[in-house]
């Protein structure tokens, strides 16, 4: 399964329904954009006093290595036509197009992402 950012997000930054995410990321596979996407979100959440300084810290140094990271630029193609297509993100359409080429589930949290990536045929999972 290749895990998208809004998934990752959620249960670092234990987001409503953190705890159903948790059941996808053993073993989990993502790409490396799915890092600065997390890094990004924590950081506005500790802007805010969301969140604990020290804690992002303890995460983000500890992310990469729970993650294998499938090499994101061989879809960079793809994606920017998954993306043109269908009035999406290139970011959200980099995960659709590493799932779809690599063969993996996507499991996101992004309901427009889901529905753009059951159209082109990848098995997805809302979470």
């Amino acid at each position: 399964m290749l895990i998208d950012s809004s998934v990752i997000v959620k249960f670092f930054s234990e987001e409503p329904g953190w705890q159903d995410a948790q059941r996808y990321l053993y073993s989990p596979i993502s790409i490396e954009l799915s890092m600065i996407e997390l890094a990004s979100a924590l950081l506005k959440k500790v802007r805010r006093k969301e969140f604990d300084e020290s804690k992002v810290a303890y995460i983000l140094a500890r992310y990469p290595g729970v993650f294998r990271f499938i090499e994101q630029k061989r879809h960079i193609a793809k994606a920017f036509d998954i993306a043109n297509k269908n009035s999406a993100t290139v970011y959200d359409s980099l995960f659709i197009a590493a799932a779809l080429q690599g063969g993996h589930e996507l499991v996101t949290s992004d309901g427009n992402q889901a529905k753009i990536a059951r159209k082109l045929g990848v098995k997805t999972i809302e979470c």
